[in-house]
Parts: structure tokens; sequence; C-alpha cells
């Protein structure tokens, strides 16, 4: 059941407590939080990026995170992650976008009909913005969070082949974008990285996305690399 604001254009889903755009497929991605039961959260410090309006965020910190620190560079999106976690004191919301390099801004190319889509990585004949932008390695290695979380719609691609994850990451949810030209190749790439973390949900990479849900030392369903080379990659 929702509640309507349609001075807004935004309803409230009361089974999560989220505001969200109906029109937008925002209900589609509070209801795929599910596919991160496997991350243990209570007491840990997370890092959010990509962090929309708030879905990931809330899941965290109704599970007893001591901590979030959530990145969305969208100021629509970001209003709503402000609203989505007003009543919350465990976390801090930055509008920037995180990236692979060290300028200031970055263009952001827009997504005609979904928010959650839109990404610093350029896309032929989307319009595009420019937001402020901040290193994604030096604020890693500034919150050094237990978790990492990342949904950035291909901009993975531009900065988790430049460094190794640090050893204070405990955990880590990746969502790899695979439908670009090249992009699964990336992806398998990506994947290839965490090849002795543990996986805690299956993954494969036959359609445009998959998601990797990890532990670096808590046993799941196997080994990545296991994974990997039972899907013959």
């Amino acid at each position: 059941m929702q509640n309507i604001d349609t001075k807004n254009h935004k309803s409230l889903d009361k089974k999560s407590g989220l505001w969200y755009r109906p029109d937008l497929g925002e209900l589609f991605v509070i209801n795929e939080q599910k596919q991160y039961k496997g991350l243990d959260f209570k007491g840990k410090t997370v890092m959010d990026v990509g962090a929309h309006i708030g879905c990931f965020a809330n899941l965290a910190l109704k599970n007893n995170v001591r901590y979030v620190w959530a990145y969305e560079p969208n100021r629509e999106s970001f209003e709503l992650l402000e609203e989505n976690t007003s009543d919350n004191n465990e976390i801090t919301r930055y509008n920037c976008a995180l990236i692979g390099g060290s300028e200031e801004t970055v263009d952001f190319y827009l997504s005609k009909r979904f928010p959650s889509c839109h990404t610093h990585m350029p896309v032929r004949g989307r319009e595009k913005t420019t937001v402020l932008a901040i290193n994604f390695w030096e604020r890693v290695n500034f919150h050094k969070p237990d978790i990492l979380k990342i949904d950035v719609e291909g901009g993975e691609y531009d900065f988790i082949f430049q460094n190794e994850i640090p050893d204070f990451v405990e955990q880590v949810a990746i969502e790899l974008h695979l439908g670009k030209k090249g992009y699964r190749e990336l992806g398998i790439k990506a994947a290839k990285l965490f090849g002795d973390w543990h996986y805690h949900a299956l993954f494969r990479f036959s359609w445009h996305i998959t998601t990797l849900v990890l532990h670096r030392n808590k046993e799941g369903r196997g080994l990545v690399k296991e994974r990997i080379e039972e899907l013959g990659l």
C-alpha cells in the first residue's frame, strides 16, 4: 500500500518506508534490495557509491550499521535520499560523483526514463549535465568502510582496475554492467579481481547486469574464481 504526494509526483512505499517516483522505475529498485541479504550489516560502516534515493542506505540503517557514507550525484535523487534518511543521524550524504580521476567536476549523462541509470560514463545521444566529483580511492581510504557498495551504471570501470580493494574492506556489493559494447568483457575482468573472495549470491554474465555480493573471509556459496571457472570464463 502506498501514500501518494500528487504535488511532488512521489509515492510512499509503506513496506520499506521510502518515498519514490512511481513513473521512474524506482519501486523496482526498492524491491531489488533483497539481493543484498548476504551482507552482514550489524555494527559495520558502509560506503554507498551510487546511493540513488537511499534504498541501500535505508536497508543498511535498518540492519543496525554503525555508519553510512552515501554518494549520489543527481540532485533530484539526492533530495529523495535526504528525505528517506532524514530520521537517522548515522549517515552523511554527499551530492557528488566518485570517479577514477582527479577532476573536480564531471559530465553526467542522463537517462531519458530512469534516474537510476544516469552515469558519468559517456553515452552517445544522451543529454548531459555537470556534477561535482571526487576521486573514488581517496574517499575509500578516507572513510575506511567495512562494507563497500557500488552501483554506478558502468562507472565502476572508471576506477575499479586502478587499485586493489584495501584490506579494511570486509564485504563488497558491486553491480557490474554488461550491456554496452565491451562491457561484458570488463565485467568478467572486474569479477576476477575478487577471485579469492567468497560469493554469497549466485551471479552470471548472461544479462545486462550482474551483482556480486562478496565477503573477504566468510564462506558462502564458493569462491568467485570457482564460479568463473564453472561458467567457462
